[in-house]
């Protein structure tokens, strides 16, 4: 069966996950027609959920967050009336090595970047001395240039070379970078953890929040962000496996093709992962595959007979589990806890009985309520390639959305954004794939949210 064209240009999505949602967003807000098409029966990609073993409802395989700095994440929620299913948590709890915590909340009253004074002065597993050196190395981040030192040096080594103490590196920088980035500190670029430092943190006073969905990835996005997108007249076809893009002799798309179906467009946005496109369009994205890497997340889901974790989120330094997040109010989710560990390759060497022993260990150690309390079941979640490992030089493997073919556009978080592989990244590289769509067709669609203002003082430190 052919599907024709009509008199609005029409551009295929390929792809349901964040990227493609968001692009589909953005054209529906032009004069297109728009398909999205997701191998998948459900869309959302990564930002999925299972359902609960124990009580019910729906748990999400990973837990996901977002922060204050994340514009484009933040606009596409509330223009599809999501944002009431979101928490915005403005203190970040630390727990030391010692079990000592740490309540760090940056001030609403003080500017940008002073506004960070009391967060850092609220770590209470750090001296005077060390809290000054982390404030110190924030800065010299926050005015780190490319130029200065060669791209080849990792976040990790130059930390080092500016004197960083060994203890605020592996008490800050190691889990701060690594929970943002889902890379280790020893990979990661020096741009990438200055990105975090200055858009996460230094950039503007709500740059730090926290944003944390307080309903499951599944439903947000597989079905109420759906549901608004098919209200604005979008097509969403989920468990439709696409085998080619149709392109005439010159290359250009006309169709994409699905089996023994053929859907005719005027534009095809690609919001695949980097490997899937490769498949596709092999002669678009040559040799994808060995210019970009996979970094794991592994979440172990833990269900107590009682609520044991006594904070929405915590950070627990010094240990193999990096965040614990309490699980939301789902029907029979009571107990239920969420540990989250990036840059998981290798983790217990593989032996997951051993991870759930460790992990279950050191909750007991820094939250009270655990120590009694009953494990009733226990379920290790990773994703062996979750984010882009976002290494010394990836940016400049990272495709841009236009491509050699004029109708043809990439989108996901693999893509060039200048953002690393986050929601806030695939988010803006759908849009940013949706602009360029629109454009090849003759019609005007809106692109990226800005950043959150700076003000002279950041501007200053930033060097702009």
């Amino acid at each position: 069966m052919s599907v024709g064209r009509r008199q609005q240009p029409h551009v295929v999505v390929v792809g349901g996950g964040l990227a493609g949602l968001a692009a589909a967003a953005a054209l529906a807000e032009s004069r297109c027609r728009v398909t999205v098409l997701e191998a998948r029966r459900r869309c959302g990609g990564r930002a999925a959920s299972f359902e609960d073993p124990v009580g019910g409802g729906l748990v999400d395989a990973c837990q996901h967050v977002a922060m204050g700095c994340c514009t484009n994440f933040l606009d596409l929620c509330r223009r599809a009336d999501l944002d009431d299913a979101l928490r915005r948590d403005r203190t970040l709890w630390f727990i030391g090595p010692d079990g000592d915590r740490s309540r760090c909340t940056p001030s609403r009253l003080l500017p940008a970047p002073l506004h960070l004074a009391p967060l850092l002065l609220g770590m209470r597993h750090f001296s005077i001395a060390e809290k000054y050196a982390l404030g110190w190395g924030m800065l010299r981040l926050a005015r780190h240039r490319p130029a200065d030192r060669p791209d080849a040096v990792t976040a990790l080594e130059w930390l080092r070379s500016i004197g960083q103490p060994e203890k605020v590196i592996r008490l800050f920088w190691q889990p701060v970078i690594e929970s943002a980035l889902g890379e280790s500190i020893d990979l990661v670029g020096v741009a990438a953890a200055r990105k975090v430092a200055v858009d996460g943190f230094l950039a503007h006073r709500d740059a730090a929040d926290l944003i944390v969905p307080t309903e499951p990835l599944g439903r947000l996005f597989g079905e109420r962000l759906v549901r608004w997108l098919e209200a604005a007249g979008v097509v969403v076809s989920g468990g439709v496996i696409v085998t080619e893009i149709e392109r005439t002799a010159d290359g250009r798309a006309v169709a994409v093709r699905c089996g023994e179906e053929s859907i005719a467009c005027d534009a095809v946005v690609l919001a695949v992962p980097w490997k899937a496109a490769g498949r596709l369009v092999p002669d678009v994205v040559p040799n994808v595959a060995e210019h970009l890497a996979g970094s794991p997340i592994t979440a172990v889901h833990l269900w107590f007979d009682r609520d044991v974790i006594d904070v929405p989120h915590a950070v627990l330094v010094g240990r193999v589990s990096q965040w614990v997040f309490r699980g939301e109010a789902e029907a029979g989710s009571r107990g239920h806890c969420q540990v989250v560990i990036s840059a998981s390759r290798g983790l217990m060497q593989g032996d997951r009985q051993k991870l759930v022993d460790q992990v279950v260990a050191e909750l007991r150690e820094v939250f009270p309520a655990a120590l009694g309390a009953e494990l009733r079941d226990a379920k290790v979640v990773t994703d062996p390639t979750a984010v882009l490992s976002v290494r010394p030089g990836v940016d400049a493997q990272r495709p841009a959305a236009t491509t050699g073919v004029p109708n043809l556009f990439l989108a996901g978080d693999w893509t060039a954004t200048g953002w690393p592989s986050t929601m806030e990244g695939a988010i803006r590289s759908g849009r940013i794939a949706a602009a360029a769509a629109g454009r090849s067709v003759g019609t005007d669609v809106p692109t990226v949210v800005p950043d959150l203002p700076k003000n002279p003082l950041v501007r200053l430190i930033t060097a702009g």
